[in-house]
């Protein structure tokens, strides 16, 4: 990702919906020259245009240049974390994207463990090399493995920390899983958490379509202390259109800590 831009919306989706925009408003125009029923093409052209329109807006409203939300919410997960600056911890982030968050947290204490996971998909706009070279080039080591959030392949009880930006919700269940999949990914996150350990996730935590009614989440953090659930359009004061429900409207940030045994 360079300095401009924000991989929380691939900008192949922008682009799709900006040629599928351009592609309605074709055919609704050289149609109309046969018949003024092919206006009607310029509907879908509109509302393919306006989405492209809102990615565009969100993209740069996360983005350095244009309000730096993303990296806000970043400093916001560190907060929560409060690590001291000579912490050893061992960090896992699940969804890394372009290492972003793990290098907020590195400046803060460079002498952590940090682990970096990812799918790294094609439609993405980022890629683990490019983590790897971005970490090595502020002087920061890390660790990072290509690996799916609903099927993580460390050993129970891994990591002191374990945190996550905005990936659970793009998580797949396996085939013949009986919970969805960022459900599975939340406990996923939760079983390599070692005792006492703390986690701090942001995801669309409000949407019912993600993760269905209340009672499947909580059921998740049972074995949690000190839970702390937050809209984070409240706690940040975010605008429009990030605040959206499309964008970061039903996101919330959940803190705490896994029980100690």
């Amino acid at each position: 990702m360079n300095a401009g831009t924000s991989g929380w919306i691939p900008l192949k989706r922008v682009r799709f919906a900006a040629g599928l925009a351009l592609a309605f408003a074709v055919v609704g125009v050289i149609g109309s020259v046969w018949s003024r029923a092919a206006l009607v093409f310029l509907i879908p052209a509109l509302g393919a245009g306006w989405v492209a329109f809102l990615m565009t807006q969100i993209r740069r409203q996360l983005a350095p240049r244009g309000g730096g939300w993303e990296r806000r919410i970043h400093e916001l997960v560190v907060s929560r974390l409060a690590l001291s600056p000579d912490s050893r911890a061992s960090v896992l982030d699940i969804g890394c994207g372009d290492a972003s968050l793990l290098i907020t947290l590195m400046e803060q204490a460079p002498a952590l463990t940090a682990t970096g996971i990812d799918y790294w998909g094609a439609n993405w706009d980022y890629a683990q090399s490019a983590c790897a070279a971005r970490a090595s080039k502020l002087g920061l080591h890390a660790t990072f493995r290509r690996m799916d959030a609903a099927l993580l392949e460390f050993p129970d009880e891994s990591f002191d920390v374990v945190v996550s930006v905005m990936c659970f919700h793009e998580v797949r269940a396996q085939r013949g899983a009986t919970m969805r999949g960022p459900l599975v990914a939340v406990c996923e996150a939760m079983r390599v958490l070692r005792p006492g350990g703390a986690f701090v996730f942001v995801d669309r935590f409000g949407a019912a379509a993600d993760y269905g009614g209340p009672g499947e989440l909580a059921a998740v953090f049972q074995a949690t202390a000190q839970l702390r659930r937050e809209r984070l359009v409240e706690t940040l004061g975010v605008p429009w259109p990030l605040n959206t429900k499309r964008a970061l409207g039903p996101v919330e940030m959940l803190s705490g800590r896994k029980l100690a045994r």
